[in-house]
């Protein structure tokens, strides 16, 4: 027998994933939008990356819901953000802090939680549904099964699945640990520290993507890094760079040996303040208006709100390559505001 509310959870999930269609189509178009040749180029490189998060994310888009006693309508969770053309929240990302209650929240400390939801899912088609009570009550003919329980017994495939369907609390502490130092996560075989390892990567850059830039992930060898290389981008994340330690000096080769006092120089701890200062001199900023037309429509970020974000970005960044990446960040997110504001 199935769930009562299957059809109905079912036809949300089907608006969520169309709605997501909608996103990577307008993210699609936008490489062929931009005013300037090198604005087309650099929106259609950061545009593919996207597009194939977008891609890796779609299976079991959504796979949780929470009911609040606090909320007029379910709170969803699933592998990335979903928004409808209203721009309002379809699905949120279990990275999120709103989704914390999912992997947290007990009948003795429910974090105004009153149910907690799960999906089975093949493909975009929801195919079991499992309640848990955290205040007593429950959905008449509802069913309660062990999802966590029948997905460690599941066979093992050709390439680490990610788990943010059955993170525990446990791991999700670790997962979402602030970065204070060096993390290690010890346990015997089989116990899930490299998946916690990588999704501790995930929500690292998800929550501080201000502060990184990229992510080096190195295992043992070629062998583990492809079986464990397709996690990351089913959960969004391209800015990660994945290596096997044989792998780390491919390409480089030395060919000369500084002399004792230029090497005694660059190692020096003050040569990184002179280099820091020659970049900052070298740096000629010239803000100018940038213009997207999309859905018909111009979409611009004016000049004067370029230069705003160009000094923001240049004076809150360590590096030179953070500013830039956080003015590019920036940027875009201004432009998808605008264009919300025209819809």
């Amino acid at each position: 027998m199935s769930h009562p509310e299957l059809q109905d959870e079912q036809a949300y999930v089907d608006h969520a994933y169309a709605c997501l269609d909608q996103m990577r189509s307008t993210l699609e178009r936008t490489g062929d939008s931009m005013a300037t040749e090198f604005a087309a180029i650099a929106m259609e490189a950061w545009a593919k990356r996207r597009v194939r998060s977008f891609q890796d994310a779609e299976r079991g888009l959504c796979f949780g819901r929470l009911t609040l006693d606090a909320a007029l309508r379910p709170l969803y969770v699933g592998r990335r953000w979903v928004h409808d053309e209203r721009q309002e929240m379809l699905v949120v990302n279990w990275q999120a802090p709103a989704a914390r209650p999912f992997y947290t929240a007990t009948p003795q400390d429910p974090h105004g939680v009153t149910q907690r939801r799960r999906y089975r899912t093949d493909g975009r088609r929801i195919v079991d549904i499992s309640d848990e009570s955290l205040d007593g009550t429950a959905v008449e003919g509802a069913s309660v099964s062990d999802f966590l329980l029948e997905e460690l017994e599941r066979r093992r495939e050709g390439r680490m699945r990610d788990i943010v369907a059955t993170i525990q609390s446990d791991q999700y502490r670790l997962i979402t640990a602030e970065p204070e130092g060096a993390l290690v996560v010890q346990g015997g075989p089989g116990t899930g520290k490299t998946a916690v390892g990588l999704h501790r990567a995930s929500w690292l850059l998800y929550t501080h993507r201000e502060q990184l830039r990229r992510v080096l992930v190195v295992g043992p060898n070629p062998t583990f890094m492809d079986y464990v290389s397709h996690v990351l981008p089913a959960l969004g994340e391209e800015a990660v760079e994945q290596r096997a330690v044989s792998e780390l000096l491919d390409g480089i080769e030395v060919g000369r040996e500084d002399a004792n006092d230029v090497a005694q120089l660059k190692a020096d701890t003050r040569l990184g303040e002179v280099v820091q200062r020659a970049v900052a001199l070298a740096v000629q900023p010239k803000p100018e208006e940038l213009v997207l037309f999309v859905d018909g429509q111009f979409v611009s970020v004016r000049e004067r709100q370029v230069r705003e974000l160009l000094d923001e970005a240049l004076d809150s960044a360590a590096s030179l390559a953070q500013a830039r990446e956080r003015f590019r960040m920036s940027v875009l997110r201004r432009f998808y505001e605008r264009y919300g504001e025209l819809l």
